[in-house]
Parts: C-alpha cells; structure tokens; sequence
C-alpha cells in the first residue's frame, strides 16, 4: 500500500515572530491610533479657540519641536535604562497630560498658550516612547526576520495612524472635543498595558567581547559617543545625510502641497483629503509586499530603486498637472518611502550595536528631521519669488521640479557610496561572533 505524498501546492508557513513582538506591535497599534486622533483633534480645536492661521499652525509645530530638542537626549537615557520601563513611563505620563487636556476642553478652559504647553510635552513623550521603541524591536526579533517585522510595523502605523485615527477623530470631535482627548489618553493606556506584560531583558546589551571594557561615562560623553559612531560607520554616516536630503526634497513638495491641489488640480477640500490618502495606500501595499522580495535582492539595490521611484514620481508630478498622474505619483511616493524605511531600518537593527542604537537612532533622526522645517521654508520660498517669472502654475510646480532633480542625484551618490560591497562589509564585521 503506497502512501500518498503531501500537496505540491504546500508552502511552507512564514516562522512567527513571537509573543514579544506581538505586544510590541501591540502597543505601537495602540499609540498610533491615539496619535492618528490627535493629528485631527488637535488643530481642530485650536481652530475652534482662534482663526488666526499663524496661532493653529504653532501649535502644530510644538508637536514636531521635540523631535529636534530631544532625540539625542532620549537616545541616550534608552541606552541607559531599560527601555521597556522608558517607554512605559513615557505612555504613562502622556495619557496624563492627554487627561488633563481632555478635562480642559469638556470644561471649555483650553486656550492657545495651554495648547501650545501641552504639544510641546506630549510631544516630548512621543520622542522618547518612539524612539525607545525602534530600538527594541531587534531585540525581540531575530535578525533574519527584521524586515517582515519593520514591515508590519510601518503598514500598522500607516492603516491605524491614517485610515482608522484620523475617520475616528472626526466621528469623536462630532460628539465632543474632550472625548476625542479623553479616548487618546485610554488608547495610550492600552500600550503601556500591552508593555506592562511584555516579557524580557531590555537594558541595552554589554559591549562586544572584542572590544575592550568601558569605563563609567557621563551623559555627554555618552551622548557624543553614538554621534560620533554614526558618523564614523562607512553605512550609517551616509545613510544619514542621504536621508536627510531626500526628506529635504519630501519637505520642498510638502510645502506647497495644499496649494498646488488647489490652484493647479482644481481640488476642494474634500478632495485634498482624499488625495492625500493615496499616498498611505501606496505606503500600506509597500508593507505587505516589500518583505517578500527586499530579502531577495541586496540592500543597495533596495536603496537605489526605492529612490529612483522618488525621483520619478516627483519630477512626473512636476511636470503632468493633472489628479490622474497626481494620484500614481503618490502611489509611487508612498511605496517608494516604505522600501526605503523598512530596508534602512533592518540594516540599522543589524549594524548598530545594542548598547549604542539608541543613541544612533535618535542621532540619525534627528539629523533627517531636522532637514523637514529646512525643505519647508525653502519650497515656499522659491515658490514665492518665482512666482513673478513662472506664473502661478509652474511656480508651485517649481518645489516638484527641485525634489526631483535632488532626488535624481541622490540616486548616483547612493549607488557610487552604498555599494554592495562596502554594506556587506558592514553587515560582516556587525555579525553575531565577528571579531
């Protein structure tokens, strides 16, 4: 009697991540769907307390003013505690602050200033709850499922913080402006429940066996210390500044984005927000389908190819003015950006030695972020004074143009500096038992 053998059909099954990376992700799900909230929330209320433009956009802007001011420090304080603990403590006093905002508003107490006081410190906790937490993740993940797992997590953050956060907010704000705060805080309680059973080491790791015992430093000089491995790393040094310039060129379209649909597509309001959701499906797909063939192909290539589509679909939106090619183009802009981050990110989680990637986390994004204010006051700029010379179509097509012609150059610098080569070294010499 023969046996029969098992379906050709059969594949074999992804291996799990784990318990440890399922409650990571749950509680950055949860964190990021009280962020989605807040996007709307927030300046929804300023509105309603003031309609002096300058007022609602300043208090946007305390909510990305930490990044700069307190990325390092919290690189530094994760490579000291454990980050778990850090980023429980950091959920825990944001859901407070958000509490107490959710208060003001239901007793109709907000004002501008209090506004502005609360973003700048629930944005402080933002820093140091998501900054610590990319820094976990390769922890609780082995090294050769890091791009699967920064995969669900980019697509995560994207469906919960963009289609899910932002619908809900409005459903909330319908009903009233305290609940929509008073959900974030509940929402940031649940990741820091989610942390609280998490299971695990998470005091960054002893220093390699080959390198030599380190004495007892101060915070300065542990601060300096990941600078200056960052931009020693034949990787990371480059990897820095090529990303900051490609969100240099993001923040040049960004910042006549809204101008651009409206005066050059024709677009209302309603169809602005719309738009602008085309690019988190692209962002979406790209995490559901990246992992399955970046594994495949070497980190460079990844590199380069994710950036050509950048270049590509800049210089297109630059150059066809109308909602169809507008639409592709953020498709392409939202894939394209997902590849390049779930590929910088694995190679982080694998080059970066755990007592450092904190540090060299916070340092690499505060130099990338800190490029998006620059791109902005430069996109409007060159929009304004060209305006005179070009018209008003292609002056606001003009930030497009410039994106484009900055990311088509980062794309010969990548493949010239970010060679196959020089990465595999790297990736080599950060292995597990490399001496």
């Amino acid at each position: 009697m023969s046996q029969s053998s098992p379906p050709a059909t059969d594949r074999p099954r992804p291996e799990p991540l784990g318990s440890g990376f399922r409650r990571l992700l749950a509680a950055l799900g949860l964190g990021n769907l009280g962020d989605g909230i807040a996007v709307v929330a927030l300046p929804w209320y300023a509105a309603t307390i003031t309609d002096d433009p300058f007022m609602v956009a300043l208090v946007g802007a305390a909510t990305r003013l930490p990044w700069l001011l307190f990325a390092l420090p919290a690189g530094v304080l994760g490579d000291r505690v454990d980050r778990r603990r850090l980023m429980m403590a950091a959920g825990g006093i944001k859901a407070s602050l958000l509490a107490a905002l959710a208060a003001l508003a239901f007793m109709g107490l907000g004002s501008i200033p209090s506004l502005i006081v609360f973003a700048l410190l629930v944005g402080v906790c933002e820093v140091f709850f998501d900054n610590t937490a990319q820094s976990v993740l390769p922890t609780v993940v082995p090294r050769s499922r890091l791009e699967r797992a920064n995969g669900l997590f980019q697509g995560v953050e994207r469906v919960l913080n963009k289609f899910v956060g932002a619908p809900l907010a409005g459903v909330l704000l319908a009903v009233s402006t305290g609940l929509a705060f008073g959900v974030q805080a509940l929402l940031i309680l649940g990741a820091v429940a989610m942390l609280f059973i998490l299971r695990g080491d998470f005091r960054a790791g002893d220093q390699e066996a080959s390198e030599e015992p380190r004495p007892a430093s101060s915070a300065w000089s542990r601060l300096r210390e990941g600078v200056v491995w960052m931009w020693r790393h034949p990787v990371m040094r480059p990897m820095a500044l090529i990303t900051g310039l490609s969100n240099l060129g993001a923040a040049l379209m960004a910042s006549v984005m809204v101008l651009f649909v409206q005066d050059v597509l024709g677009a209302g309001p309603q169809a602005y927000g719309l738009l602008m959701t085309v690019a988190a499906v692209g962002a979406v797909a790209g995490s559901v389908v990246i992992p399955s063939f970046a594994t495949r192909m070497s980190v460079s290539t990844s590199l380069v190819l994710s950036l050509t589509l950048m270049a590509v679909a800049a210089l297109t939106l630059a150059l066809l003015h109308s909602v169809p090619a507008f639409m592709v183009c953020q498709l392409l802009i939202g894939f394209a950006s997902m590849w390049w981050n779930i590929t910088a990110i694995s190679l982080f989680g694998r080059v970066i030695p755990d007592r450092l990637r904190s540090r060299v986390f916070s340092a690499h994004r505060t130099l990338s972020w800190g490029m998006l204010p620059l791109g902005m006051l430069l996109g409007g700029a060159l929009a304004r004074f060209s305006e005179g010379l070009l018209g008003r179509e292609w002056s606001l097509a003009l930030p497009f143009l410039s994106a484009g012609l900055l990311e088509t150059a980062l794309v010969g610098i990548t493949a010239l500096v970010l060679t196959r080569r020089v990465v595999d070294e790297a990736l080599a010499r950060s292995a597990p038992g490399a001496g």
